[in-house]
């Protein structure tokens, strides 16, 4: 006769008071930066600054995402959504990425006309500057905010490096700005934001093919079920591994099914120990284990 049993670990990623206020501080602080940029460019004629006010809209945008993670992460279970909203975090992951990826197919496609018709530019290279550098001290400020939490959490460390990134990439738009404006060399305006276009695109297509992946329910990178499938079945009194499944709860959860064969029935506490030890050790801590004994008697723990 079988026994039921449900035992399931759940690790939620809790944001505190003072990191919810950072998010929404740098949020901010980036939508006033992003139109401010995006009116300087259009003002100024300058397509490198109308790219870089789109290539911050998408760090607004993860930065908005990777807040919205944290809340939904703490959603409770309810009678039609026994996960909570977690799963919402990668739905809301693959929209931005595909957002993002139209942004810069834009840009391309908008520098590309301009470098066809050089005679149309006409870039104010001090306004690119002033604006870029306004960029690098928002930047600086949103990284010097995130930096004090960053070693705590992965999203954290994600959007610190991003906007580090943004640092760099402000710097170079001053430099073209300030060359533009002494050499008068204004196909180097479409040629930046072309530049950046490219930069966007690398940085987001991986996100793109994960976030694609992990609403398909694929198993998330940096997790290999093989790995823990023979993991599991070098647990000594495992006699076979079936039924294994792996799947993300959200965009920072995996979760893990599966059943196992065990050869004593004695050790049975000590057995399911060892193998949620075991999953717990390749980065899952949200796991239920059948266990069927030579009987076929089943328990689920």
């Amino acid at each position: 006769m079988g026994h039921d049993h449900h035992h399931h670990h759940h690790q939620l990623e809790v944001i505190t008071g003072d990191l919810k206020k950072i998010y929404i501080f740098a949020i901010i602080l980036n939508a006033l930066f992003v139109a401010f940029e995006a009116w300087m460019g259009f003002h100024s004629d300058s397509l490198s600054l109308v790219s870089d006010a789109g290539h911050k809209l998408v760090d607004v945008f993860s930065l908005g995402l990777t807040l919205l993670a944290f809340i939904l992460a703490g959603s409770r279970p309810g009678k039609h959504f026994t996960f909570g909203f977690r799963k919402l975090t990668v739905l809301i992951s693959l929209l931005n990425a595909i957002f993002v990826v139209v942004v810069a197919g834009s840009i391309i496609y908008e520098s590309i006309e301009k470098m066809l018709d050089p005679s149309a530019l006409s870039p104010d290279g001090e306004a690119i500057s002033i604006t870029a550098a306004v960029g690098i001290v928002v930047n600086a400020l949103s990284v010097t905010l995130l930096s004090y939490k960053r070693r705590h959490d992965v999203n954290t460390r994600g959007a610190f490096i991003h906007m580090l990134t943004d640092c760099l990439l402000s710097i170079g738009v001053v430099i073209a700005g300030f060359i533009i404006k002494h050499t008068g060399f204004v196909l180097l305006d479409p040629i930046v934001s072309l530049c950046i276009a490219g930069f966007i695109l690398a940085n987001i297509l991986g996100v793109l093919v994960e976030s694609f992946k992990m609403s398909i329910d694929a198993v998330p990178e940096g997790i290999d079920a093989e790995m823990i499938r023979k993991s599991i079945s070098a647990v000594p009194g495992v006699t076979a591994v079936n039924d294994l499944h792996i799947w993300p709860v959200s965009t920072t959860e995996t979760a893990l099914t599966v059943k196992l064969d065990i050869d004593d029935p004695v050790r049975m506490a000590e057995i399911t120990s060892a193998v949620r030890s075991c999953i717990k050790s390749n980065g899952i801590n949200d796991s239920t284990i059948e266990v069927q004994f030579s009987d076929n008697q089943q328990i689920n723990s």
